[in-house]
């Protein structure tokens, strides 16, 4: 899954979600196995949404903030579905 993030500050960044190490950061920190993420994804939980992009965005050195809700709370402003497909695990 590619991502493009839009930023309060005005900038925009694309994301590449498609880590195995992101998916099994997101697994311990939530609990959901890829597949139900994917699925709650696609329902729309920004819960599991924002955490993965702020999980790649931090990974890929375009945001600092350390916990999802700061991200969220300071730098998030919305993104675009570049890509919809999971990678297969």
């Amino acid at each position: 899954m590619q991502f493009e993030v839009r930023t309060k500050q005005g900038n925009k960044y694309i994301v590449n979600a498609e880590s195995t190490w992101l998916w099994i950061e997101l697994e311990r920190d939530l609990g959901y196995t890829f597949n139900q993420a994917v699925k709650l994804i696609e329902e729309g939980s920004l819960d599991v949404l924002t955490a993965l992009l702020h999980k790649a965005a931090k990974a890929q050195g375009h945001t600092k903030l350390g916990t999802q809700q700061l991200w969220v709370d300071v730098e998030f402003e919305g993104f675009e579905w570049v890509e919809e497909s999971p990678k297969d695990s």
